[in-house]
């Protein structure tokens, strides 16, 4: 793993930056004490500043690679203090070398130089304990932002598997109902089954296009409940009417795809199935740049002994809202003396 203060420019000009107002207070310290020459004082703060910076960028390594979420904190703390000896005795080391060798002939400056040795190794663990709490917060910064990334691409793939387990759901739930009819049709009226398998391949071959979760335009879903419609057309003929009123304005705007093919459903099951009379259906469609929003209402009787609570479709299509839109107050129902309502709101998304 790379220095994290060498990864890009800024980060070096920032690091580099830093030791070199260091270096600075450094030298003026010196020159203020009087007690060694200016060419002395500025050796000693760029000599010993430039190198502790450059050992700084070596600790990195061991730190990235040998941290363990099972050491025990005594054993850490061993480690580091014997790390630090280290460090602070090559650093010290390296710089005496290097100023003896430039002015060892001047008296005051080595005996100077001698005498702070002392200061010097508590500097040096001043720097190390700096350097090292900067690398821990750089380390947990790093790994906080990889679980978040991490989190968010697990909720994405839950997100996914909830979606494609309710959509699998939901066609099952209509394909069973068609192949009964199919089945029926058969015997008496084997043209119209005929019709009405032309027309479920049809209406399968788009379910099987929109099997992922994605949004499509109002327009293809309009055409997808025109096929479903026609399907059930065949079974109830006359009984089953359907009046659309799709605001062309509004066909652009986009909405999960195979959402109102259950609401549709779940009218024609309310509406038609036990009526022996002509039954209509209604679907406006309103929107607005922020919003569309889908209506559908039929006629039902309500001396009939439905079953009570929601369909699988309803169910399904309030958690899929849910899902992609982190919202619960999308789809309301409405029942009246004798029609039922339903509205649902797609956001669209920005």
């Amino acid at each position: 793993m790379q220095n994290p203060f060498l990864s890009n420019r800024k980060s070096f000009i920032t690091y580099s930056g830093i030791w070199v107002l260091v270096m600075g207070f450094h030298v003026f310290l010196l020159i203020i004490s009087e007690r060694v020459t200016i060419g002395f004082a500025l050796a000693d703060g760029i000599i010993s500043n430039a190198l502790f910076a450059a050992i700084g960028l070596g600790l990195w390594f061991p730190i990235f690679f040998s941290r363990s979420e099972k050491e025990k904190i005594l054993s850490s703390f061993i480690n580091h203090i014997f790390a630090c000896v280290i460090t602070i005795g090559i650093w010290i080391t390296l710089s005496y070398f290097l100023l003896y060798s430039l002015f060892g002939s001047q008296t005051a400056d080595i005996a100077f130089l001698r005498s702070s040795l002392p200061w010097r190794a508590g500097i040096g663990i001043l720097y190390y304990g700096v350097i090292i709490l900067v690398y821990f917060l750089m380390i947990f910064y790093r790994t906080h932002r990889e679980n978040l990334v991490k989190e968010s691409q697990l909720m994405t793939l839950v997100k996914e598997s909830e979606l494609s387990s309710l959509k699998s759901q939901i066609n099952p739930h209509f394909l069973f109902n068609s192949l009964n009819s199919i089945s029926s049709l058969t015997m008496i009226q084997p043209e119209k089954a005929q019709e009405m398998i032309i027309k479920l391949s049809d209406f399968l071959r788009y379910s099987l296009s929109n099997k992922d979760e994605k949004l499509t335009a109002l327009r293809e879903e309009i055409n997808n409940i025109n096929r479903y419609l026609d399907i059930e057309k065949i079974r109830f003929g006359k009984r089953l009417v359907v009046v659309m009123k799709a605001n062309e304005a509004c066909y652009d705007l986009k909405l999960p795809g195979l959402i109102l093919q259950p609401l549709v459903e779940n009218a024609i099951k309310f509406g038609v199935y036990e009526s022996t009379e002509e039954s209509v259906i209604e679907i406006t469609s309103n929107c607005n740049p922020d919003a569309l929003s889908i209506t559908i209402r039929n006629a039902y009787d309500p001396e009939f002994p439905y079953k009570k609570g929601e369909g699988i479709g309803l169910k399904n299509i309030r958690s899929r809202l849910g899902i992609l839109y982190n919202r619960d107050d999308l789809l309301t129902i409405r029942k009246g003396p004798d029609q039922y309502e339903v509205n649902i709101m797609f956001p669209q998304l920005k």
